[in-house]
């Protein structure tokens, strides 16, 4: 029965990128929002009965999709990708600021933190003022911020160091003879995926105080590509057969969210919403059925950010264009 619902799944997934495919052949060129016909939803979401809620396209630039980044911050969101920031604010219209942030962008609360020529600089959101933080060589592979925290990764497939921000200078935390492939941060907590070479993998977390490094048991298999922080852990997904997972913050205990999807990026506050080929969809804390909430026909979802009441996502729309759209996420 199990391997028949998997040979199932696998066909309704291929036959949703068909579709796809497909749609951008017939779409019209001149139409600006999403379309009017729903895409598929993963294959264990039931179609929607009712009609799904209004999508706008909230902004539209000449820039690549898969450099670009979401950052939400109550009801306000950031656009960013290496040639500059784009702020989103309920009621306004969205406003662009050019100037070169590079690869690896933070935000800390209101100011944005990047590299560049060899030091770790801060850019305010609200008046463009710049300023430098540290002297840092080179551009780190990750950065991540969490309330007043900073967290610099840096390394290869052979060794990681894991970095902080302290007193005006880079303060080394925790090395490790593994490569990173994921990381996030929660407080003065790291969280990342660390891969052995013996393709073994485990998520581990790192205090930034170093007072505390714990690791989840080892993990075979496909390695997650990213991880999401929730409130009542931390969030993988883990292929189309495992699903979405939650793994608690203290890395004992890991449980199933939903099973058997698509879900890719993944994007966690009070809901978990997920995106595949064709749309998003909405995973409720309460236990309800999933709802699919968006269509995305224009091309893949590379980005996606919550507010308390709304999804935002980025996607493709031809060579070096991206869409920025956003959807009603409903009550709990």
């Amino acid at each position: 029965m199990k391997r028949r619902w998997l040979l199932v799944s696998a066909a309704l997934s291929i036959a949703t990128v068909l579709i796809w495919a497909s749609s951008r052949s017939w779409r019209a060129p001149s139409d600006p929002g999403s379309p009017s016909i729903p895409a598929p939803p993963p294959s264990s979401i039931p179609a929607p009965a009712l009609a799904l809620p209004e999508v706008l396209t909230v902004h539209e630039q000449e820039a690549s999709a898969y450099h670009a980044r979401l950052f939400a911050e109550e009801e306000d969101v950031v656009l960013v990708t290496p040639a500059g920031f784009t702020t989103i604010r309920p009621g306004q219209s969205a406003r662009e600021h050019h100037v070169a942030l590079g690869p690896v962008v933070a935000r800390q609360g209101e100011a944005l933190v990047f590299w560049r020529s060899g030091s770790l600089r801060e850019l305010s959101l609200a008046d463009g003022g710049e300023r430098k933080l540290a002297a840092l060589p080179r551009p780190p592979r990750y950065l991540l911020a969490s309330g007043g925290r900073l967290a610099c990764i840096d390394g290869d497939r052979e060794r990681t160091s894991l970095q902080t921000l302290s007193g005006g200078d880079i303060r080394l935390v925790h090395e490790t003879a593994h490569g990173i492939t994921a990381a996030a941060m929660r407080a003065a907590d790291v969280y990342w995926v660390a891969q052995g070479r013996d393709d073994a993998w485990r998520i581990e977390r790192i205090d930034l105080d170093g007072k505390h490094q714990l690791s989840s048991p080892a993990h075979h298999g496909r390695v997650p590509a990213m991880l999401a922080v929730g409130n009542d852990g931390v969030y993988f997904y883990d292929g189309p057969q495992r699903g979405v997972r939650r793994l608690t913050f203290d890395l004992e205990r890991e449980s199933s969210v939903l099973p058997g999807v698509v879900c890719s990026p993944v994007v966690v506050s009070n809901h978990v919403v997920c995106a595949q080929v064709g749309g998003l969809y909405d995973v409720p804390p309460s236990g309800a059925a999933p709802r699919f909430l968006a269509s995305e026909r224009a091309g893949p979802i590379t980005a996606l950010a919550l507010t308390p009441s709304r999804a935002f996502w980025v996607a493709e729309n031809g060579a070096e264009k991206l869409l920025v759209r956003s959807v009603t996420i409903g009550g709990p």
